[in-house]
């Protein structure tokens, strides 16, 4: 089988459609990480191995985060020469299949056949339930290998053994045989299980052991009912004998009560009658005391009342002494009070004055400082007059720049080298006449009369033409045919048009006279720089502003000197020396500051005084009223106190009256003391012992008939327990009968159980056979390709279910297990690879290989990558992968980007 195409939609990640398409051959199918290659290759198994009708975990988990979307797969396959596309979508548990014929595709089957008829194409089988399993998968089991899972770990399944027979021809001869073995392992399987052989339930015998079972539990429980009937009756019999020798026993306790009931109630009215004389002593007890305490307590406020009047009476003595003290005191603060008032006021006309001298101080400075400020102002008013001149003689000179100077300079410089190189190259003539010679020259293109004497010297100099016509005699002329004086004589008209415009703005054309307007232009311009650094020294201000703020200054002033009186003599100071009044003013500030603080001192002086009398005062005040508030509440103690006393002595009896009657109460309570000394000497014979008799008498009674009534309750529970024991019990020997005979049957059975597992484990011996042939070409095949990776390092053994087992290192035989994972990895690889080309006989298989060979260095993967192309030739083959660096050699394969189709 070869997968065409897969096409995801609203699949885990993808929730946009996506259809990757795959070749036969080698297909590598690359992408960075998490861009669903696994999820890709995944899809195969899901769609191909598992119900349209699953809700398994891993179902669920297939439709995108945080959605509720219908994840739905369409897989194009080739399976016998024929294509097939597979539908399913999970959640609207939907599924089709469908084969192309003539082009067009035609349904197969849907819905739960599909699924069967799909199974019964690309082989496996689906789970009963449950997500599906390597062990379903068909080929798929050996053929791919899942990312994280190199190692098969189950066992080959049948499917792949048996296409393997197929391969080797090391199958059963004949049908019958074939036949036979069929029968043995279903008869074996209609009485063991197939993994862990023990017997199957449902099966003959088992079925026979579960009603021997049965059996036996039955036999069980009929001797224990038997057992228990036997107690229940021994059981009734002993309840029956404890019951009448209750009852004898209640009768005797019953009679003997009845004969001791005269004697308990002479106990009992004696009993009454001590209780009540206990009763009178109480009463007259509760009297006495209550009398003896009324007399104490009237005896003792008397004495409180007259202790009080004594503390009143020494209070009294020590308010008078105290009042006069404080009203001496009061009249002395009233006095200090009067003199602090005066010196407040003083203080106050002190500062007045202070105030107004320190106003007076204050504009006298500021006008001293309005002097300054005004000159410092006409300063600043004749640099920024000088920065206006400076400014205008600096705007009226017109001079090139330092970099347009440079400019001017360098095309001088190039003109005064190109008419010094054309006239290298031009014509030049020297004339030396024998006679008179006049006439006219043309120099290029500029005609100059001439007029020769004898013997005079001349010469002339053309840059390409010269044309001479001589008076009386004729013209001549000479022509140059040098390109090069030509193009010279262009650049020059250019550079000298060039330089006329450069020069045009500054009226002059000389170089002397540019540098000169450059110097002055510079010179003006360090003058305005100078002019501008003075007016930044002086103020940071515009003109507008300082005038401004001499102005705001003045009204500042003038407004402070009206708030000095008009009767002062400090009102103003036009006709005075400034600095000699502001000296003047100064002293008689430090000369009223000086009696301020003095003044401020007597008057903190007296504060303290003050303030010590008031607290003194307050003291006087707070004793005298604590020792009236004294007084008074004293006074209200002993008005209660006398209150108190008259409700005691309320009951209209004199003190000598209340002295009889304690005393009389007295003798009343010792008689009655002394009748109840009587009465209680004669408790335990008159009361204790006749009442516990019948008490004990009357539990014992009671205790019986509990007894009797709960031993009747118990025996009819037991004769009716017995009753239905009796109708549920059944006959022994029966089941004991039917029991042997089942045991008989179970013995036969077992006996054919045990030969039939005999007998399948014979053919599974033989299987065992077949297998070791099978595995030859396979391991050939895997040690052929390992000596190619390893070179003859290793020779590979296989087990009894056709796997990579052990290897033959150096003579010695080592488990697989010991090798590096990624030896292991490799090797498992290779076994997939000639698995898939032993099988690939008939028809072409798919073998996929997510991300192998992770651990395998460069040595060996260009090794592994050749073995790769060439098992490609015979199935087809998708790797995956995150590194496809390490693919790049395979030039035929075909690359398949996720990177791209995301």
């Amino acid at each position: 089988m070869n997968v065409n195409s897969i096409r995801l939609e609203n699949w885990k990640k993808f929730t946009n459609p996506i259809e990757i398409h795959f070749k036969d051959g080698l297909n590598i199918l690359h992408g960075s990480n998490e861009t669903g290659k696994t999820t890709l290759i995944d899809s195969i198994i899901t769609t191909f191995y598992s119900k349209h009708t699953s809700s398994s975990q891993k179902i669920k988990s297939l439709k995108p985060w945080g959605t509720s979307l219908n994840p739905i797969s369409t897989i194009t396959f080739q399976k016998n020469g024929h294509q097939y596309r597979i539908s399913k979508g999970f959640q609207e548990k939907k599924c089709l299949l469908e084969k192309l014929e003539d082009e067009t595709w035609r349904k197969i089957a849907e819905g739960d056949k599909a699924d069967q008829e799909l199974i019964e194409l690309v082989g496996g089988q689906l789970p009963s339930r449950g997500d599906t399993k390597p062990q379903y998968w068909g080929l798929g089991q050996t053929l791919w290998m899942v990312q994280g899972q190199p190692i098969i770990s189950d066992e080959l399944n049948d499917e792949t053994v048996s296409l393997l027979q197929t391969m080797v021809q090391a199958t059963i001869g004949s049908e019958k045989e074939k036949e036979v073995l069929k029968n043995i392992r279903s008869r074996f399987l209609e009485i063991f299980t197939e993994k862990k052989k023990t017997i199957r339930k449902g099966s003959p015998l088992s079925q026979v052991q579960d009603e021997i079972s049965t059996l036996k539990s039955e036999l069980s429980e009929s001797k224990r009912i038997q057992t228990k009937k036997d107690e229940l009756i021994r059981k009734i019999e002993d309840s029956e004998f404890l019951l009448q020798r209750n009852q004898n026993n209640l009768k005797t306790s019953q009679e003997e009560r009845d004969k001791i009931s005269l004697e308990v109630e002479q106990a009992r009215q004696h009993q009454k009658d001590r209780e009540q004389l206990e009763r009178e002593i109480e009463g007259i007890t509760s009297k006495y005391e209550a009398l003896n305490l009324k007399i104490a307590e009237i005896n003792h406020s008397e004495e409180k009342i007259n202790g009080i009047k004594s503390e009143n009476e020494q209070i009294q003595q020590q308010l008078g002494p105290l009042e006069t003290q404080l009203s001496q005191l009061n009249e002395e603060i009233e006095r200090k009070i009067s003199d602090l008032d005066v010196l407040n006021k003083t203080i106050q006309h002190t500062t007045a004055e202070k105030s107004i001298v320190g106003i007076a101080h204050t504009n006298v400075m500021d006008e001293q400082a309005l002097e300054s400020k005004k000159e410092r102002f006409k300063e600043i008013e004749e640099l920024y007059q000088a920065l206006d001149t400076a400014q205008n003689q600096f705007n009226q000179i017109i001079a090139p720049t330092s970099t347009q100077m440079k400019e001017i300079e360098k095309l001088n410089q190039q003109i005064h080298d190109t008419q010094t190189r054309l006239q290298a190259m031009g014509l030049t003539v020297k004339v030396q006449p024998i006679t008179v010679l006049s006439g006219e020259i043309s120099l290029d293109s500029e005609v100059t009369p001439f007029n020769l004497n004898e013997d005079e010297n001349i010469s002339w100099t053309a840059n390409q033409s010269l044309k001479i016509r001589v008076d009386d005699l004729g013209e001549f002329e000479v022509k140059s045919g040098s390109h090069d004086v030509q193009v010279t004589k262009e650049e020059l008209e250019n550079m000298l048009s060039d330089y006329q415009d450069l020069v045009a703005p500054y009226g002059t054309e000389k170089l002397d006279d540019l540098n000169g307007l450059l110097i002055s232009r510079e010179s003006r311009k360090n003058d305005l720089e100078r002019i501008k650094t003075e007016l930044d020294k002086k103020s940071d201000k515009t003109l507008d502003e300082l005038q401004k703020e001499i102005f705001e200054f003045e009204n500042k002033i003038k407004l402070k000197w009206t708030k000095i009186p008009d009767d002062s003599h400090y009102k103003d100071c036009d006709d005075k020396d400034k600095s000699l009044f502001r000296d003047e003013l100064s002293r008689k500030i430090v000369q009223l500051e000086d009696e301020i603080n003095q003044q401020t001192h007597d008057r903190n002086n007296l504060d303290a005084e003050l303030e010590a009398d008031r607290g003194n005062a307050k003291e006087l005040d707070q004793r005298i009223n604590q020792l009236k508030t004294d007084f008074h509440g004293k006074t209200q103690i002993i008005e209660e106190i006398q209150r108190r006393i008259k409700r005691l002595e309320d009951d209209g009896l004199s003190r000598q009256e209340r002295e009889d009657e304690l005393n009389q109460l007295s003798f009343s309570l010792d008689q009655k003391n002394r009748a109840l000394k009587v009465y209680q000497d004669e408790i335990e014979d008159k009361e204790n012992r006749p009442l516990g008799l019948f008490d004990g008498l009357n539990t014992k009674v009671q205790r019986l008939e509990d007894e009797i009534k709960s031993q009747e309750i118990n025996l009819a529970r037991s004769e009716s327990e017995l009753q239905l024991i009796i109708g549920q019990s059944a006959d022994t020997s029966v089941i004991e009968e039917k029991l042997e005979q089942l045991q008989i049957q179970e013995k036969e059975l077992q006996t054919e159980a045990d030969s039939i597992k005999l007998l399948y484990e014979l053919t599974n011996f033989y299987r065992e056979n077949t297998i070791g042939v099978l595995s030859d070409p396979i391991r050939k095949r895997v040690t052929d390709d390992l000596e190619k990776l390893l070179g003859p390092k290793y020779s590979l053994n296989f087990d009894k279910t056709m796997k990579p087992d052990t290897i033959l290192a150096n003579g010695e035989e080592a488990p697989v297990d010991l090798l590096s994972f990624g030896t292991q990895e490799q090797i498992w690889c290779l076994f997939r690879l000639a698995l898939g080309s032993i099988l690939s006989r008939d028809e072409k298989q798919l073998v996929v290989l997510d991300d192998p060979l992770v651990n395998t260095d460069p040595v060996r993967m260009h090794h592994a990558l050749e073995i790769l192309q060439e098992n490609a030739k015979e199935m087809q083959i998708i790797v995956v992968t995150c590194d496809v660096d390490k693919y790049n050699m395979l030039s035929g394969a075909n690359f398949i980007s996720m990177d791209d189709s995301m």
